[in-house]
């Protein structure tokens, strides 16, 4: 059997199945460690053919998946929130996302659910102010004494500022920022403990395929580790 052949029928099929996640550096590790004729040159060339083939998936560079299917975050909980501050504010760079977006993937479903939006620092406070006067419990950047009083009400909203490379769609964030930032938020706002949240994370995770290499760069940025999100043992 050709060092190829091998590759795409032993090696790969074992990664698939032992995890929905891999990397380029654990799939050339086990290469070398199997002595098979594959030169660092010619590696990516066999992964890219794989991926051509749909044998696996790109979830980024440096990532490969298992799974066939992105992940699709159900924008309806964020929806009425984005179209108000679309109106409101036409010129406005923000992105929104909610704990309800989450919710299918959680073991006891939140109670109430809360929305943040991420802007310019310089808007926050005028979209606290507009959020407070159409209804919205706005909380503008809660932080230290704020943060430990904070509540959760019918329509609550936090404000915060936005990091520019969030991955977005337009003014709604990717699952990639939600699950980095709800897993600070989580911590800042005491929204659920640790273990909840990396079951949720494994669980959306594996319900569709992530952009791994997004999520890493831009945990990275906030100076988070995808092993912090995930938990250790999850990265392989």
């Amino acid at each position: 059997m050709s060092a190829k052949t091998t590759l795409f029928r032993q090696v790969l099929p074992q990664f698939k199945a032992a995890s929905p996640y891999f990397t380029t550096v654990a799939i050339a590790r086990r290469v070398q460690e199997l002595n098979l004729a594959i030169s660092d040159g010619t590696l990516p060339v066999y992964l890219t053919e794989a991926t051509a083939t749909g044998l696996i998936h790109d979830a980024g560079r440096g990532w490969y998946s298992s799974l066939v299917q992105e992940f699709k975050l159900d924008p309806k909980p964020v929806a009425p929130l984005v179209r108000a501050l679309e109106k409101k504010f036409p010129l406005l760079d923000f992105h929104c996302w909610a704990t309800a977006q989450i919710n299918p993937y959680m073991h006891h479903l939140l109670g109430k659910s809360v929305a943040f939006v991420n802007t310019d620092s310089d808007a926050m406070e005028a979209v606290a102010d507009f959020l407070r006067s159409t209804g919205y419990d706005a909380h503008l950047n809660p932080r230290g004494d704020a943060a430990s009083k904070f509540t959760l009400r019918d329509k609550t909203v936090v404000v915060r500022k936005r990091v520019l490379t969030a991955p977005v769609d337009g003014h709604f964030a990717r699952i990639e920022t939600l699950l980095v930032d709800l897993f600070l938020e989580s911590q800042r706002l005491v929204l659920m403990d640790a273990s909840e949240f990396q079951d949720m994370a494994r669980a959306v995770a594996s319900a569709g395929r992530l952009a791994l290499a997004s999520l890493v760069a831009y945990a990275a940025d906030r100076k988070q580790t995808v092993a912090a999100v995930f938990g250790a043992d999850w990265v392989k």
